[in-house]
Order: structure tokens, then C-alpha cells, then sequence
């Protein structure tokens, strides 16, 4: 809904929480819980699914353990899987949930209802999402209706955030920003499938958001974001290959065309053009959700995702946050992602007005790539160990921004912008 929160709702909080959220630092800013108590299989709500059988609607919900706060902001995810797989135990989910649950968040991850109908196209992958937000935003008014009732789970019903990975992305940023009926798509018949606020459970509590946090996701249309609505922080990889970093063709497991959707850096690029509030991190060079897994690169990726979004959701808490690496940034971040003496002296000439970029004190071998600004691969080459001094052609680059990504074998990687001029 178009509408800011009530102000009832602010003065309840008020009243409850008279500790503002920077007086109680390092909490949301840092990990000060050591335990986290989970509730597995909560149901929050049902309705019907593609195929017209009743679904039931569960999620776990993560409490820091031993929290003596009366009144904890939010965060609900949504598992990715293309909305015909997937689960709220996804490790990407489980990972989100423990690390902001141990900085004092009550969080989240929810089941929603999976499956397109045949033919598959953009029409019947567009009920998809409808129904998947329509899921979310049950799940939002069932925290409201318990933090106005039994109070059960202690949170702050006017700091809700919402968000998610790939297809959970897509469901946050349209229950979000998909939310007037003009902005509906004209072949989602809302008769078979339900108003936009959907018949999934817990009527008559608000599903407004206060902010959004898109992971490799993507939305219809970028000008459904308008003043008013809830600020944006995104995080994208420019090798996704799963769901488009750009303005794209959308491909339902890689392989089904399904329409030209809006990934992070379209919708970006419009925020800024526009003067709406968002930020963004791109991974150059990254592939569809890369802190996922177990490797020491997908870690990196996810102390990376960790920070960026912490730093993002104190930022609107009020609070400065303590560690700005990575700082809150635009599109054209570095993405610095723990460096170290393997990197540190790498680059010695990354502004080249001539026809070279020299490299100096490779100390391991890897993978160096140029990117311009779109997040186009322009170069791409392998540097071998020991290596005293690298030059790589640029002179036939135009002039303009562009990205060097070097990935060690270790999985240390670094990035530098470079201005060619």
C-alpha cells in the first residue's frame, strides 16, 4: 500500500521501546548474541495453490536467546528456487536468519506457494509472484496481529523489513512496490486469484514495509517504485546467469523464456534517476547467488552480504555503523572482499591515460577481468605466479569507468576502479 505507518503504530512503539537503537550499540550493528532459539514449522496462514489444492503456509522464526528486549525490529526472507523449488531450510536462508537474529533482529524465513501452471509463460510465471507476495504479506500481518495480541515473538510492528534471495527477492520486491492494482500486471485475474493483500491469513493488519533488501532478484517494472515507497538496498553479481543483472530476458531455469525483467542494476539505475532511496553492491564477476556454499569464496561473498545489508538496516535504524567496509554505496562500488598480501600491492597504474595498465607484486596465480561499466566482460586473462610485473593492452578500451576483478586460486578476490581517460 501506498501509505506511510500508522501513526498509532509509532506511538505505541514509543511508548514500549524508550531505548532508541544507536543507545544500544553493538547491538544490530554487530553479533552480541552467542545462541539463537528457533521455532521450526510455524504456520502462519494458507490458501489454494496453482493447482487448486489447500496449501498450508509455515515458517521459522529465530529469536536471539536470552533477549530481554520487549520490542525487536523484523526481518522476514523468502527462499529462491525459481517458484517451483525451494525451501525456507535453504542454507542461504538459515545463514541470513542465525547471523541477524545473533545482532538482536527477530527474523524469519517463510514457506510460499510453489508451482506455474501450464503453458508456462510470462502470464502463468507472473501468477507465480502474485502468489508468492500475496504469502509474504500474510506472513507480515501475522507478526502485526501477534505483536497486537499475544505478543509472543516481542517485535516492533513499525520496523518491519522484508527480503529475500533470487525468486525470494522477487517475491519481496513486489509485495513491496507491486502493491495498487494500476500496477498490476492485465493478465493476473485477481477473481481466480485474490485481491492484492491475497486471502492467505491474518486480515485487517497492515503489510506497509520499511525497507527492502533485494539479493539476486529482479522486479516487472522499475517505475512501480515511487516517493513514499520503502528505501532498496540490492546485491548483484554481473555474471549472473540465472536472473539478469540488467534490463533482460528472464529464462525459468535457464532455459524457458519468460519476459524482459528488471534486475538490480536497472532497477538501480532508475532509483538514481529518479531520487528514490536505495543502495547497491554489485560482484563483478559473480555468478547467481554466490554466498552461497561452502567454499571459502562463497564465504567471502557472504561476509560481504552480511555487512553491506547490516550496514544498510542501521543506517535506517538512525546509527552510524561501526564498520563501513563495505560502505553504503552506489552501483559503482569496489568490491573489496577480504584482501590481503596476496592483493594488496597488485595495482600500481589503475587510472592509464596511455595504452597499458601494469600490475605489480603478483604473488599468486589467478584470474584477472576487466568489466566495464554495464558489467560487460571486456577482458579476461589468466596470471601465473611469481610474476614480477603484468601489462595488459587498453588502448583499445573507450574512454569511461570500468572494474578490475582479480580472483586468486585461494579465493581471495579484489577489485579496483579503473578510469580510462
Amino acid at each position: 500500500m501506498k501509505k506511510l505507518l500508522t501513526l498509532a503504530l509509532l506511538l505505541i512503539t514509543a511508548q514500549v521501546n524508550a531505548q532508541t537503537p544507536c543507545n544500544l550499540f553493538p547491538r544490530y550493528d554487530q553479533e552480541v548474541f552467542s545462541n539463537v532459539d528457533i521455532l521450526i514449522d510455524i504456520p502462519f496462514g494458507s490458501n489454494v495453490d496453482y493447482t487448486g489444492a489447500t496449501q498450508t503456509l509455515k515458517m521459522d522464526i529465530y529469536q536471539p536467546q536470552g533477549d530481554t528486549l520487549s520490542v525487536r525490529p523484523l526481518i522476514i526472507f523468502a527462499h529462491g528456487g525459481s517458484f517451483v523449488a525451494g525451501d525456507k531450510s535453504n542454507s542461504d536462508q538459515v545463514n541470513l536468519c542465525m547471523a541477524f537474529a545473533k545482532r538482536g533482529y527477530v527474523t524469519a524465513t517463510v514457506n510460499y506457494r510453489l508451482g506455474i501452471a501450464f503453458p508456462i509463460g510470462a502470464a502463468t510465471a507472473t501468477d507465480a509472484v502474485y502468489r508468492a507476495q500475496q504469502d509474504m504479506k500474510a506472513a507480515i500481518r501475522f507478526f502485526r496481529k501477534d505483536a497486537a495480541t499475544a505478543n509472543q515473538y516481542k517485535i516492533d510492528p513499525s520496523t518491519v523489513f522484508i527480503g529475500g534471495t533470487s525468486a525470494g527477492a522477487f517475491t519481496a520486491l513486489h509485495t513491496a512496490y507491486m502493491n495498487t492494482y494500476p500496477e498490476l500486471p492485465s493478465t493476473i485475474d485477481t477473481t481466480a486469484l485474490g485481491p492484492i493483500e491475497g486471502n492467505s491469513g491474518n486480515p485487517g493488519y497492515t503489510t506497509d514495509v520499511n525497507a527492502v533488501i533485494n539479493l539476486c532478484g529482479a522486479i516487472g517494472e522499475s517505475t512501480w517504485i515511487i516517493p513514499g515507497d520503502a528505501p532498496l538496498c540490492s546485491m548483484h553479481g554481473t555474471a549472473d546467469g540465472t536472473v539478469p543483472y540488467g534490463a533482460q530476458m528472464l529464462y525459468l531455469l535457464g532455459v524457458i523464456p519468460i519476459q524482459v525483467v528488471n534486475g538490480s542494476y536497472a532497477i538501480h539505475s532508475y532509483l538514481n534517476s529518479s531520487s528514490l532511496p536505495g543502495v547497491m553492491y554489485t560482484w563483478y564477476g559473480a555468478p547467481h547467488v554466490p554466498y552461497d556454499g561452502n567454499t571459502v569464496s562463497a564465504q567471502a561473498y557472504l561476509d560481504t552480504t552480511l555487512r553491506f545489508v547490516s550496514n544498510f538496516l542501521y543506517d535506517y535504524l538512525g546509527c552510524t555503523p561501526s564498520d563501513t567496509n563495505p560502505a553504503p554505496n552506489t552501483v559503482y562500488t569496489t568490491t573489496s572482499i577480504h584482501n590481503s598480501a596476496a592483493t594488496n600491492s597488485l595495482f600500481s597504474a589503475i587510472n592509464p591515460a596511455g595504452s597499458e595498465i601494469i600490475l605489480n607484486g603478483i604473488q599468486t596465480e589467478g584470474i584477472l577481468s576487466i568489466f566495464d561499466e554495464t558489467g560487460r566482460k571486456v577482458r579476461s586473462q589468466s596470471l601465473k605466479q611469481g610474476n614480477s610485473r603484468i601489462s595488459i593492452p587498453c588502448s583499445d578500451l573507450e574512454n569511461g569507468l570500468y572494474f578490475i576483478h582479480f580472483e586468486c586460486v585461494n579465493g581471495v578476490q579484489m577489485t579496483k576502479i579503473m578510469i580510462r581517460h
